[in-house]
């Protein structure tokens, strides 16, 4: 037996998506036009009120996986810029020591 709530929405459980539903919907409506047209505009703002706080959690997150992303590729250059002088160091004296006996040995 399904037991009817007095809470002015009623959530819809069997959706798979729920931030493309309509979180509030009214169950039940005024007789007034005017308090019905009034509950409508606040249930209006209160689901826009809930998409702009989770399409702002999702920038959030979109921001966060960018910096981090920027973080580690300007971690993989210092990298390679360090690993790139570190070889043209080491053929440079490769070099030197091929042509130059008397370079001290290391």
């Amino acid at each position: 037996m399904n037991k009817k709530s007095s809470a002015i929405t009623q959530p819809n459980p069997r959706w798979l998506w729920r931030w493309a539903d309509s979180e509030t919907t009214p169950t039940v409506l005024p007789k007034s036009k005017t308090e019905r047209l009034a509950l409508q505009a606040k249930l209006a703002n209160k689901d826009a009120e809930i998409a702009i706080a989770k399409a702002y959690q999702s920038e959030l997150l979109r921001t966060k996986a960018i910096s981090e992303a920027m973080f580690k590729s300007g971690k993989a250059l210092r990298h390679t810029v360090v690993s790139s002088y570190r070889q043209v160091l080491l053929r440079v004296e490769a070099a030197r020591r091929a042509f130059e006996p008397l370079y001290r040995n290391r």
